[in-house]
């Protein structure tokens, strides 16, 4: 049971990451101003864990789980924050999974 739990975390993680991505692409194309007014990340900087970049992961999540990302009419990007959504919920879950597990 905790190697499932394991395996949710780690795919939800990967494709979280991918989402974000491909999320951070879409805004560059299609919405230049937006991902101008989110201080332009780059998904290296949002996978760095440097106090540096702390700014900007505040800033990109409060954008996406704050709903302005669906707020655009843009199927693919509204997609694209929901399936990133969708994997933060799940990577929450792997984790209160292996939690529970370890507690029993």
């Amino acid at each position: 049971m905790a190697a499932a739990a394991i395996l949710v975390l780690l795919g939800a993680m990967g494709c979280g990451w991918v989402f974000r991505r491909l999320l951070l692409g879409s805004l560059r194309s299609r919405h230049p101003g937006e991902f101008a007014a989110l201080g332009q990340p780059s998904s290296r900087q949002l996978a760095s864990l440097l106090p540096r970049h702390q700014e900007l992961h505040l800033r990109f999540w409060k954008y996406v789980w704050g709903g302005k990302a669906f707020l655009l009419h843009d199927r693919r990007v509204s997609s694209l924050a929901g399936a990133a959504l969708i994997s933060d919920v799940a990577v929450a879950g792997g984790f209160i999974a292996l939690l529970w597990l370890a507690a029993n």
